[in-house]
């Protein structure tokens, strides 16, 4: 009882507490106090801040899946555990248990002595003891600039949290508040309530305690004084080299190297990923190390295979809580090949749904007499990729579906029956493998880089931004699209953006279209859009995206904006001295009026499946223009300028006027427009919506907004009436 009884006095604390405090509230000296914690598995001690900390753990682990026959692990719903479940509200119910003592849980609970926690301190328990909260990401505590050396940036799925902020005090420059905007988005990805939000330090700070490199030590002046010295770190007394040295932790690598797998990788051994001759690789932990499988192959096969839960073998693993018996298993993979289309061996992931005869359904498909989806894996990729927490709705005949990716589960808006979905990738056998890496593919299954690119410094990851001379064709023609409305600035510089990832994605989702449109050629047009200088490299690197970006844009729906006139665009271009301005190739396809209520283009038929590609604030004159794909968007220019009365031009131009020409293969066309300010201000005091705000980019809390800019392919507008071209407009050609 004195077990269960420290326990939970533990948990009451938020998972941890002084040895001191705890031998104090149960009358024991240090003697006792060691014999009973030596006697559990449930707790741990260690130095935190100074002090000797005792720490509640346990190795219950919590079940994902629903059906689990002669299960170790609790099989309780995660949500009803964070605190509120809103499946329980509905219709048919939640599909996982809300019972704590349920003839499964309570078994489980007595033989890992926790039968007498309520469900809140089982909650502290399992979140520093399960997986349930996100990792801190080693990478971004590696490095200098605002991500460290993290590949992902504001997308990654980790927490970007100091590691020594959790370990005590820290003043450096990384993030040292979880309701920073990264901490806060990735934390509600995983469902942790704001309820919870005041105890995460506590709990992460825990969780780095557990670890194995703050335990277990041997003591650095007597390293044979036997186990109880195993417990306790150096003091800060000690002096000599190890004890001076701060221990080193091994880098933690979650992604297979796509260099590697392709050939060869310039970081070798210490590269940030792991180094694997397969696009996947199964590893068990064993202790505080993770071991590769030895049936690699075979366990993903069995993966692979949407109806298997467990793989094959002697020693199954469990695919939904991803366990082999009493240790955790991880699969690594590639990269998704919707993030990198041009790398060979990426991960092609699969989206099943399961039918009431319990056949997996492929989305897209008309298997099983079942109605074929609006949505496809590709597309469920795509979106998940971009926001791992969405719900996404589509149509299959004449039902409405909507899917929650963080529960895997499918509902039908009309009649509130849920299906479960599982993500699976498509099986590449080693075979394959050898097969891909040795056949060399075509040049037309790759997107070609454009033949004005300074091929030497386009990096493989990453942007370049290339600066462009004054006579240069591009800057002439690009500070005149400029110039066109924005009288009385000086262009200050122009950079050309070099990004192969955005730029191989912005290609791929032409093509995509055009496939939609029966190969009829996509409206592409270059637009404007002024931002502040500080949100500059994260919309290079990783584009527009106003489901992170925020949505202080709304009149015209809730995507990212963009305009045909500088001028508009200036407003939103933050004054810090030198403004700055993008210039975006834009897929407006066929375009519609937009409304603030818009979530997506609407449809073009009234139905669920055909819809229009972007809004727009006028039909016939369109100068803002709403999108709301990133893929759609390509920022290919960035602007820097001020002020002609505050600073003279820092190059001269020429000042004649250089026409440019359009090489044989493009198609792409822009119309230069003089559009005058006191139309613009017409325009904008008569409208009914009031102007998006200016655009503001960060991981978590920007808008992608307005921008002015001029530029005009063939417009696929589906109205009534034709529109006449414009004659005041003087026809220009893009390179």
């Amino acid at each position: 009882m004195a077990e269960a009884a420290i326990i939970t006095m533990i948990c009451a604390h938020n998972g941890s507490m002084k040895f001191d405090d705890l031998r104090s509230i149960f009358g024991l000296n240090d003697e006792d106090m060691d014999s009973v914690l030596s006697r559990s598995a449930c707790f741990a001690v260690a130095v935190m801040n100074g002090q000797k900390t005792v720490i509640a753990r346990t190795e219950a682990r919590l079940c994902r899946a629903q059906n689990c026959p002669g299960c170790p692990n609790l099989h309780l719903c995660k949500w009803h555990l964070l605190g509120s479940c809103r499946f329980a509200k509905g219709r048919r119910g939640c599909r996982f248990s809300h019972d704590l003592l349920s003839d499964q849980n309570e078994p489980v609970l007595t033989a890992h002595g926790l039968n007498t926690l309520d469900i809140k301190h089982l909650c502290i328990l399992l979140l520093q003891s399960d997986s349930l909260l996100p990792a801190v990401c080693y990478s971004y505590n590696n490095g200098a600039g605002q991500y460290g050396r993290c590949p992902d940036a504001e997308n990654c799925k980790r927490l970007h949290i100091c590691e020594k902020y959790l370990r005590g005090s820290c003043d450096c420059t990384r993030a040292h508040d979880f309701y920073e905007p990264h901490p806060l988005q990735t934390l509600q990805d995983r469902g942790v309530p704001s309820e919870l939000m005041p105890i995460m330090k506590d709990l992460y700070s825990n969780i780095e305690a557990l670890k194995p490199r703050f335990r277990n030590k041997p003591s650095a002046q007597n390293p044979r004084r036997g186990p109880d010295a195993q417990n306790r770190r150096p003091s800060s007394g000690f002096r000599g080299q190890e004890a001076q040295r701060p221990p080193q932790s091994p880098i933690e690598k979650t992604e297979i190297c796509m260099y590697f797998i392709k050939g060869s990788c310039k970081h070798g051994d210490s590269c940030y990923k792991e180094h694997s001759s397969a696009p996947y690789k199964w590893q068990v932990k064993e202790g505080s190390e993770w071991k590769a499988l030895p049936d690699n192959e075979v366990i993903e096969k069995d993966y692979c295979d949407p109806k298997r839960i467990y793989s094959t073998g002697i020693s199954q693993i469990h695919f939904d809580t991803m366990t082999q018996g009493p240790h955790s298993v991880r699969r690594l993979s590639t990269v998704s090949s919707v993030v990198q289309p041009a790398f060979i061996l990426t991960t092609e992931w699969l989206w099943y749904w399961e039918d009431e005869n319990g056949i997996w359904i492929p989305y897209a498909t008309a298997e099983a007499g079942h109605s074929l989806s609006s949505i496809s894996s590709a597309e469920l990729e795509q979106k998940y990729q971009a926001d791992s927490s969405a719900v996404v709705e589509f149509t299959a005949g004449s039902q409405t579906y909507s899917l929650s990716f963080q529960d895997m589960i499918q509902e039908n808006k009309r009649y509130s029956t849920k299906k479960v979905v599982r993500r699976r990738p498509k099986f590449v056998s080693a075979a394959d493998v050898r097969t891909i890496k040795t056949t060399k593919r075509t040049f037309n299954s790759l997107k070609a880089l454009p033949d004005h690119w300074d091929k030497a410094l386009t990096p493989e990851t990453g942007y370049k931004r290339v600066s462009l001379p004054s006579t240069a064709r591009e800057y002439i023609r690009i500070s005149e699209l400029f110039n066109l409305t924005m009288r009385g600035f000086s262009v200050l510089k122009i950079d050309r953006i070099q990004n192969r990832a955005l730029w191989e994605v912005f290609q791929w989702q032409k093509d995509c279209m055009k496939k939609s449109s029966r190969g009829r050629d996509v409206s592409e047009k270059q637009l404007f859009h002024g931002t502040d200088r500080k949100h500059v490299d994260a919309i290079s690197r990783n584009n527009f995206d106003w489901r992170i970006c925020g949505t202080h844009g709304t009149a015209y729906g809730k995507g990212s904006y963009f305009a045909r006139d500088a001028k508009y665009s200036h407003s939103y271009a933050q004054d810090c001295g030198a403004r700055s301005m993008f210039v975006c190739r834009v897929l407006v396809g066929d375009y519609t009026t937009g409304h603030s209520d818009y979530l997506r283009p609407p449809s073009k038929d009234g139905g669920d499946t055909v819809f229009y590609d972007s809004c727009v604030n006028d039909l016939h004159d369109p100068s803002i223009f709403v999108v709301f794909e990133k893929h759609q968007i390509y920022p290919e220019y960035l602007i820097e300028y001020r002020d002609s009365s505050v600073c003279e031009p820092v190059t001269t131009r020429p000042a004649a006027t250089v026409r440019t020409h359009v090489p044989a293969h493009s198609s792409l066309r822009y119309a230069t427009s003089s559009y005058p300010s006191s139309s613009l201000s017409a325009a904008l005091s008569s409208s009914h919506a009031y102007p998006p705000p200016p655009s503001y980019v960060s991981p978590f809390s920007s808008s992608s907004q307005v921008s002015s800019s001029s530029f005009s392919s063939t417009s696929h507008v589906q109205t009534s009436a034709s529109t006449p071209p414009k004659s005041a407009k003087s026809e220009c050609i893009i390179c």
